[in-house]
């Protein structure tokens, strides 16, 4: 091996590392324990409003299953709260958490469950950012 081979490995592997570090996700990202809750949370509030999509397309009394809906969702809203309250400027899938509640917010609206988006609303509301 040559000098200047030696010296372009020599360069290039720091340069290479930096390249990498630089490619990396944007801080500030949530905590692994925190992005797990966002997971769950995240997951179950859009599984409660696909379902309630799904009860309410038809015609016919549906207050039982909405309950339940209700139920699920403001317990998955509850655990993206307690995300939130921790650091509303966290990333988690290329999104704040801020912007995450703001999305469920509206998810949950349209989609009717709106004792869990009033929910949401007050928990995050309470901590004195507006989602």
């Amino acid at each position: 091996m040559s000098t200047a081979s030696a010296l372009r490995r020599l360069i290039a592997g720091p340069a290479a590392a930096l390249a990498l570090t630089a490619c990396g996700p944007t801080p500030p990202q949530a905590p692994l324990k925190q992005a797990q809750k966002l997971s769950v949370a995240t997951s179950g509030i859009s599984t409660a409003c696909g379902l309630a999509y799904q009860v309410t397309a038809f015609p016919g009394s549906h207050e039982t299953d909405l309950e339940t809906l209700e139920a699920t969702a403001t317990s998955s809203a509850q655990k993206l709260a307690s995300v939130y309250a921790r650091n509303p400027a966290w990333i988690y899938q290329g999104e704040t958490v801020h912007d995450i509640v703001r999305d469920s917010l509206a998810m949950l609206g349209a989609c009717g469950l709106t004792k869990a988006q009033s929910a949401l609303a007050r928990a995050t509301y309470a901590r004195g950012s507006q989602a």
